[in-house]
């Protein structure tokens, strides 16, 4: 609709990436704050002397289980590489580290390239850094290394908002910003005052720099300073220890966690857990995982980008650009990766809706690798057969059978899960520091200092979750039997999807249907479905009857406010007890279970674990268990469910996957 006004959301501020550029053709530059991205004298030396050195590094992540660096200014990443290769060269065995990093103008991933090819001695973790190098959109990256001995989070932002969003305990802090007069808000005593939040006990900082404006600053914040002697021509540096009393968190010392439920959500807890060196159980009531409503034959993965950048669309678009960084993302059926190119074209459902699809890319300045708007004639070329109109192709997306992801999640976790299927868990209660699981008989079926609840409507029969405001929604997927001569290259979605056929099969849906019970088949989802695939591939299912069709209902579980529920479980009757600590829950995946369901299982391991959180703190808020009790402050210290769990709104875009 020409002339159409659309507003973006006050909180989004677009990546405005740096500029490459040298000085002299070898120290790199910056423009913007006409000043250097690190000595000439070499950078990643620099990064020795001033920073691992300044920490005394790597003597004090020796012995230690996790090691937890935040650093001011990623640049191109060059003290991060130098903090991997020390910790490879280190011989520190069991200690895994956190890198946090912030960056408001970072390099876009050509720039990285040609900066890497002047340091062939980090050449390969540098290789390794920049495949899993995130686009250029603002919050929260996390990357993982060396089978996830090494995690990068990096933060994209104004470095006093992202530090104002980061949840962690910090051991050591590398001050690495541009010269403070150049650069004075990355020196604010806003940025002090977060890094005094997040200090851990006898946390250290390390920069190159010693002015009286970041001393004083420092100082005010708490930390106790001295000067050193500097890295080559600079006479001295600044190094420091956090100096006020710190309130550690306890966490959970006895690494073994039960996981109830085997869907997505459960297999990707249970992954996520056995990855951190944790004994892992995994019940399920069913006969093996992925039963329910992880047994659809296929469902889509994709990100979802709005103008206004709301919480569903940012949490989804994380959650895919997580899941694809570590092959977690969309699989065909027969279990190998995507194929490149395998894609997913998401028509535009009007010239209205075109017209959003193209400012949306143009908004977030998307990576074509990531997403493009592509006109009908494009879009009909790539899907193989004739489409309905123009638009937006997802590359790096894909169709995957979500059983085939959690058996690859088990498969995948190192032997650290031990499965117990069949076995139906009526109830949970605390017994001194473990957890006990309950069949019906009130037999301890097992227990461990964690559970985690992945067992989505069914957790309403634990009393302590019982108050949760779930409700199941029905989707029923069509099966068409593929027809020579009519072959489809990647899904294609609109109000309903399809995918490319499986085993002689294309899987068309899915419907969404609240307050409706039937587990069988219904003729009217078949005829549903069928009008949507018509809508979308114009004659493709032409002299398909419904009587030709298969079926697979499911019951996809949703919070009334469609975002998943995740973290520590609080219970409403007993608020101040403490008698859920080591109770936690990741529910309501919903229909976006195959995009949600690694992200929600790095975010609950973190919380297990007493780990840096991977997405922001107002984010994880809305993600919450807690977050009804907030909205129904009059339940706190009442059983039973808060109210909306009636609330018929429902997102008609939300489809499997």
């Amino acid at each position: 609709m020409p002339g159409q006004c659309f507003l973006m959301s006050p909180d989004f501020q677009p990546v405005v990436p740096a500029v490459l550029s040298f000085l002299d053709n070898a120290t790199l530059y910056s423009s913007r704050f006409d000043d250097i991205y690190a000595s000439a004298n070499g950078a990643l030396e620099q990064a020795q002397h001033v920073f691992l050195d300044g920490n005394d590094l790597p003597r004090r992540w020796q012995g230690a289980n996790r090691f937890t660096i935040v650093e001011t200014g990623f640049g191109a990443g060059l003290n991060f590489l130098a903090t991997w290769r020390a910790l490879r060269q280190s011989g520190a065995t069991g200690v895994d580290l956190h890198y946090v990093s912030v960056e408001k103008h970072p390099f876009p991933l050509a720039a990285l390239e040609a900066i890497h090819e002047r340091y062939s001695e980090i050449g390969e973790i540098a290789d390794r850094l920049r495949e899993q190098y995130p686009p250029l959109l603002p919050g929260f990256h996390r990357l993982h290394f060396d089978n996830g001995r090494v995690t990068l989070t990096l933060l994209f932002g104004d470095a006093a908002e992202m530090l104002h969003q980061l949840q962690a305990r910090v051991d050591a802090f590398f001050l690495d910003g541009f010269a403070p007069a150049r650069n004075p808000d990355m020196w604010s005593a806003g940025v002090f005052r977060e890094l005094a939040r997040l200090a851990g006990a006898n946390a250290t900082l390390a920069t190159y720099t010693v002015a009286a404006s970041v001393w004083n600053g420092l100082e005010a914040a708490g930390f106790a300073l001295e000067k050193r002697q500097g890295f080559a021509s600079k006479r001295e540096m600044l190094c420091g220890r956090y100096a006020r009393p710190v309130k550690e968190t306890g966490n959970i010392r006895d690494k073994r966690v039960i996981v109830i439920g085997a869907g997505l959500a459960g297999t990707s807890c249970a992954n996520s857990m056995a990855r951190r060196g944790w004994d892992v159980l995994l019940i399920e009531r069913h006969p093996g995982p992925a039963q329910e409503a992880s047994g659809i034959p296929a469902g889509l993965m994709r990100p979802v980008f709005s103008l206004d950048w709301n919480p569903h669309s940012r949490f989804t678009s994380g959650a895919f650009l997580y899941a694809i960084r570590h092959r977690l993302a969309a699989r065909p059926l027969d279990d190998e990766p995507t194929p490149a190119g395998n894609g997913v074209l998401q028509l535009a459902r009007d010239a209205f809706h075109f017209e959003k699809q193209q400012r949306i890319v143009e908004q977030f300045s998307l990576p074509r690798d990531l997403a493009c708007v592509v006109q009908t004639r494009e879009a009909t070329e790539i899907a193989g057969t004739t489409v309905a109109g123009p638009a937006i192709w997802f590359p790096s997306s894909g169709w995957a059978s979500p059983a085939a992801m959690c058996r690859s999640n088990l498969d995948h976790s190192g032997g650290g899960v031990t499965n117990l299927y069949g076995c139906d868990v009526a109830g949970v209660r605390r017994t001194g520091a473990c957890w006990d699981v309950l069949d019906a008989s009130g037999q301890v079926l097992a227990h461990a200092p964690a559970i985690v609840l992945a067992n989505a409507l069914t957790v309403r029969r634990f009393v302590q979750a019982d108050w949760l405001p779930l409700r199941p929604v029905r989707g029923q997927v069509s099966l068409m039997p593929q027809r020579i001569g009519r072959d489809l290259r990647t899904a294609v979605c609109r109000e309903g999807y399809i995918t490319p056929a499986k085993d002689g099969m294309h899987c068309v849906g899915a419907t969404f249907n609240e307050d409706l019970p039937d587990i069988e088949a219904r003729l009217e989802d078949h005829e549903t479905n069928l009008l949507r695939l018509e809508s979308m591939l114009p004659g493709f299912g032409e002299g398909v009857t419904t009587a030709n069709l298969g079926a697979r209902v499911a019951f996809r579980t949703m919070s009334f406010d469609r975002l998943p529920v995740l973290g520590a479980l609080p219970d409403p009757r007993r608020p101040a007890s403490g008698d859920t600590d080591g109770l936690f829950t990741c529910l309501a995946l919903g229909s976006r279970g195959m995009t949600w369901a690694a992200l929600s299982a790095e975010i609950v391991a973190s919380r297990v674990c007493g780990e840096p959180m991977p997405i922001e703190a107002s984010m994880l808020k809305m993600l919450e268990p807690d977050r009804f009790l907030r909205m129904y402050p009059e339940r706190r210290n009442q059983g039973g469910k808060p109210g909306g769990t009636n609330d018929q709104t429902s997102d008609t875009g939300a489809k499997p996957g």
